[in-house]
């Protein structure tokens, strides 16, 4: 049995989830061209750096560990991932001539979002509920 808390298996399954995602979806883009597929990769790297943040500090309280210290790992966790999503972006931004382009801009953006929504949508499609 794991000593942590159940969940970390469950946030670090979504994160792999998520890295495999932007690898198709970054190869496909490729069938495009080379400045879609970075756009895309880029917006997917940004949300899976920033969310495999939150899985290893969120859940790093070991089991039986005080509700307060569970909590206060889920908020620096979340403040983490905030901070590393709003730098990430602006080095992209900064450092990424082509998505200065406003169709690039939101292809990466688009990526962003596609990419988390993975982690919404993960939990209810590997639920018991979820399974038919």
């Amino acid at each position: 049995m794991s000593r942590y808390i159940k969940g970390r298996d469950i946030a670090l399954k979504v994160v792999i989830t998520q890295f495999v995602v932007i690898l198709m979806i970054g190869t496909a883009g490729l069938a495009i061209n080379q400045q879609i597929a970075i756009a895309l990769f880029t917006g997917g790297i940004i949300c899976v750096t920033a969310n495999l943040w939150l899985a290893l500090v969120a859940f790093r309280p070991p089991l039986g560990a005080s509700p307060q210290k569970i909590l206060a790992a889920f908020y620096v966790g979340e403040l983490g991932k905030f901070v590393i999503t709003a730098l990430l972006f602006l080095l992209a931004f900064k450092q990424i001539a082509l998505l200065k382009h406003a169709p690039y801009a939101a292809t990466m953006i688009l990526a962003y979002v596609l990419v988390q929504a993975i982690a919404w949508l993960y939990p209810l499609v590997r639920s018991p509920a979820g399974r038919s």
